[in-house]
This record gives structure tokens, C-alpha cells and sequence, in this order.
């Protein structure tokens, strides 16, 4: 049997009817928006419309509130993590190509980064873009075999505004969900199946301070994977029962426990605030009735 962590008191727990609108407590209402795909992941809102990838089917797709969920690119090179640089031009962590890529106007793609000192990088996994115009992302070699591995290392980097790549971390095991703080002042990353969110000043130069942000207690059969952070600062992270929610001191507020593997999360604040969730064969949208 699994460990489970030590919860916070202020937990609240929603469970999912696969299909249909649910509330819990009357703290969430959870609804699946989007089925049948094979591994989901990626969510990004923008312009109305949520954009996900599904990383076996090599394709990204769109819903709308409508209810219609659509190809938008395809193939995809097997993009795992999805964000907008400052043109609002689409960018892909991409596993099969091992590299940053940007979605032109015309359907082609460019590549922002594919190796590191002459080395291919190992399968780009999540990646989010700073004001300044840096890409952050992280490198596992979770899409590779041992064999390809000619870093040696998993791990975290910049690609600067001009262009430039930069390795920010090599020390964690498997670097995943990867997000800035409101300011742009700190680095979030989570190690993976080491179930640790790290927390780093971020600067000019690169990063320091690392720290530890926050922790599970157990060992599961999944990791932490994706992070969205909120307008106040609070962390939305998929784990391995759910959402976990974090002040922005680091303290476990709630756990919205979910069904099959959550692999990243969206927060989109307009009137009030909505999780887009990509779980396995589904994505979920979460109303966080505050």
C-alpha cells in the first residue's frame, strides 16, 4: 500500500464522476470537457479557447466553451508542454524532435533550442515564459532511452530573449512542472519522483537560493508533474493524487483528490477562478468556488 502524505486541516477532498458535473462540499465543481485521447497534457488558455497536446497521438488540439474540441497542430513532434512567448506565438516542449520549438504563422516550426554544448537535449517537458521575453524549461529523459542520453543529466534551462541557452540546474533528478512567481522574481521546479518543489531567486545572471519549497511526505507510484501559479501567488500542482494548492509560503492548503494520472494544470482567472486539467485520457475543468 501506498503512503500517503500528511494532510493539511483545511483540506477539502472532490472525487470525479468520469462525464459528469459534480460538486464537493460545495468548495468544486468538476467536469470532464474533453475525452478519448491517450495521454494528455499542456493545458494553456488562450484566446478563449484551451489548447492541450496529446503526447502519443503527436497532436495539439483546441476546446471551446462550445463544447468542440479540435486539431490545431499536427504533428506536434509529440509536444508535452504548451505556452505563448510575448508575440503570443505557440511554443512546444517537444519529445520526439528533443527540442523547444516555435509554431510560425504559416504552420511551420522553428527550433529554439535542440542541444546543449554540442549534445542533444534529452525530451524537453515543460517549459514558461518570463516577461523579458527568457524561456524556462525542464529536460528529463523520460521520452528516451538510456542509450540516447548524451547529456548525461537532466536539466534545467534558460533560452534567453536573444536567443541564448543556458543551464540553470543539472542537480535534480527529474526536473518537471516548471513556473514563475507573479513578480518574475522566483523559479519554481518540481523533482519528480523525489515529490520536491524547488523555489530559486531568479536574477540577471541565472538562479540562486535554491530551496526547498515544499514537499510530500510517502513515495507514490506517480511524481509531480506540471505548475500553475496564480495572481496571488498561490501554486496549483499536479501530483499524485491530484491538484495540490500552496500559499505562496509553501504551505499545503487543500488537495483536490483526482482519479488516473494528473499531469498538469491551468488557472484562469476571470470572474472567478477555473482549473483546466489534463488527466490521462481527459481533461477536467475545475470551478474553485472561493
Amino acid at each position: 500500500m501506498l503512503k500517503r502524505p500528511i494532510y493539511s486541516s483545511l483540506l477539502v477532498f472532490s472525487l470525479l464522476i468520469p462525464g459528469v458535473s459534480v460538486a464537493a462540499d460545495d468548495a468544486h465543481e468538476i467536469e470532464t470537457i474533453s475525452t478519448g485521447h491517450r495521454f494528455t497534457e499542456g493545458p494553456l488558455w488562450y484566446n478563449n479557447q484551451l489548447w492541450f497536446s496529446d503526447i502519443p497521438n503527436t497532436t495539439v488540439y483546441t476546446w471551446s466553451p462550445d463544447g468542440t474540441t479540435e486539431v490545431a497542430v499536427r504533428p506536434s513532434g509529440q509536444a508535452n508542454g504548451l505556452a505563448l512567448d510575448n508575440d503570443q506565438r505557440l511554443l512546444m516542449a517537444q519529445h520526439s524532435t528533443r527540442r523547444i520549438a516555435r509554431l510560425n504563422d504559416d504552420g511551420s516550426q522553428t527550433a529554439l533550442a535542440s542541444s546543449y554544448q554540442g549534445n542533444r537535449l534529452n525530451s524537453p517537458n515543460d517549459l514558461t515564459v518570463a516577461a523579458d521575453g527568457s524561456i524556462y524549461f525542464t529536460d528529463p529523459p523520460f521520452a528516451i532511452a538510456e542509450e540516447d542520453n548524451e547529456l548525461g543529466f537532466a536539466g534545467v534551462f534558460k533560452i534567453s530573449a536573444t536567443g541564448e541557452l543556458s543551464l540553470l540546474d543539472d542537480a535534480l533528478e527529474l526536473p518537471n512542472g516548471i513556473a514563475l512567481s507573479p513578480d518574475q522574481t522566483t523559479l519554481y521546479v518540481n523533482d519528480a519522483y523525489q515529490w520536491i518543489i524547488y523555489a530559486y531567486d531568479l536574477g540577471p545572471n541565472g538562479v540562486s537560493n535554491k530551496r526547498t519549497f515544499a514537499r510530500l511526505e510517502g513515495t507514490y507510484d506517480q511524481g509531480m508533474d506540471g505548475i500553475s501559479v496564480a495572481s496571488d501567488g498561490t501554486l496549483y500542482v499536479a501530483g499524485p493524487e491530484g491538484i495540490y494548492t500552496y500559499a505562496a509560503d509553501g504551505e499545503l492548503l487543500e488537495i483536490i483528490e483526482l482519479p488516473d494520472f494528473t499531469s498538469n494544470v491551468a488557472v484562469v482567472e476571470t470572474d472567478s477562478r477555473v482549473l483546466y486539467v489534463t488527466n490521462q485520457t481527459e481533461v477536467l475543468r475545475i470551478k474553485l468556488n472561493k
